[in-house]
């Protein structure tokens, strides 16, 4: 009889289907007798991982956006559910893509099966109170920052801080270029989800038109993707000509070419810390998606960079935040933008908070839930 034990997992971004792929690498060498199948996208392909739905399909972001993707997100919460109904896999380990996963942790502890979750929902920015109907459906929560554990300690012992994954990935250590050695000017990170690049994307090339005024293809300017389908989508929105300016957000040594950055909120604000590379958030929603959301987060800034420092959330913000951006918020970029560019002093004091995030990240994420994962298995 064999003694291989199935897992199934779900990262449902771009981000998170990384920290997936990490998990499952450390996971093998911990356990041999694991087979893992999966809803995510490339990076848990190369693992080995058996796809059974590609999630760049259902990454979205905001109410309007859910709704204009809701058949494609149903087909594919009906193929978790078939899959655990079907394969009764030992172990559901969910990551990130907090929405979706809830419902497939809600099923999966229906039917008896234990569930890991891995980056879990920021309740600390909005809806506190869910924390109770989380550890309803999840027996072991794994958190990435020591605040985290702080406070879902309040409500469960299931909790464990096993440290953030950037901080075991040597791609993001410092970039060893000098600021005016570095040959990209700006660099461009409008989101993974189509929905982020939509929303995003116009407003960031147009605060690079009020800042040069001139030729984009004289200036050393790229525009990073995060994976295919959101090269596809880049390709059809950027002006005629200007998909030779696209390169891979994979390709972590060209990210490190970047004298600044202009980026969207997301994992991406932390690993371009860690990488000490000065940025700029900015982030857009569609309207009705904003307005809903701003009754409900608490938090002055949205960017991770910005919330890790400090006794409290948001206390220490390190970099500029627009959110919801109009003109004359372009218009502060192009300031903010020269100020990087001229101001020694307030690149270093970026550089700084850079320096005492990467300080608290603590290492070995990846093996620590590996490890957790493990457990529950036995």
């Amino acid at each position: 009889m064999s003694n291989i034990k199935n897992i199934f997992i779900i990262a449902g971004e771009s981000s998170g289907d990384q920290h997936a792929a990490n998990y499952v690498n450390a996971h093998k060498k911990l356990n041999t007798d694991t087979k893992f199948t999966a809803i995510g996208q490339q990076e848990l392909k190369k693992t080995g991982s058996d796809i059974i739905f590609n999630s760049e399909e259902i990454s979205v972001i905001g109410i309007i956006e859910v709704i204009a993707k809701y058949s494609k997100i149903k087909k594919a919460l009906n193929i978790a559910y078939n899959h655990i109904l079907e394969n009764k896999p030992k172990l559901v380990v969910l990551v990130d893509y907090v929405e979706f996963n809830l419902k497939v942790a809600k099923f999966a502890k229906k039917n008896n099966i234990p569930v890991l979750f891995y980056v879990v929902p920021q309740v600390w920015a909005w809806r506190e109170k869910r924390i109770k109907n989380i550890i309803k459906v999840v027996d072991e929560l794994a958190v990435i920052f020591p605040f985290e554990e702080k406070l879902f300690k309040k409500y469960t012992k299931n909790v464990t801080y096993v440290g953030h994954p950037l901080a075991d990935d040597s791609r993001f250590k410092p970039t060893e270029l000098k600021y005016n050695h570095r040959m990209t000017s700006i660099g461009i990170f409008p989101g993974s989800r189509e929905s982020e690049i939509r929303n995003n994307l116009h407003r960031m090339i147009d605060s690079i038109r009020i800042i040069k005024n001139d030729d984009v293809y004289a200036k050393n300017i790229k525009i990073f993707y995060a994976n295919n389908t959101a090269k596809k989508i880049l390709v059809k929105l950027l002006p005629k000509g200007w998909d030779i300016l696209l390169t891979s957000g994979k390709d972590i040594e060209e990210i490190k070419k970047c004298q600044k950055v202009i980026t969207a909120s997301g994992t991406v604000t932390l690993e371009l810390a860690m990488m000490n590379i000065p940025m700029i958030i900015m982030y857009r929603l569609s309207p009705l998606t904003y307005l809903i959301m701003k009754s409900l987060v608490k938090l002055k800034y949205i960017g991770l960079v910005n919330l890790v420092l400090g006794e409290t959330l948001g206390s220490q913000p390190i970099v500029k935040e627009f959110i919801q951006p109009d003109y004359s918020d372009e218009v502060q970029v192009m300031v903010e933008l020269q100020r990087i560019d001229q101001d020694i002093s307030y690149r270093e004091s970026m550089e700084d908070g850079y320096n005492q995030i990467r300080k608290i990240l603590k290492p070995g994420a990846s093996m620590n839930v590996a490890k957790l994962a493990n457990k529950m298995l036995e």
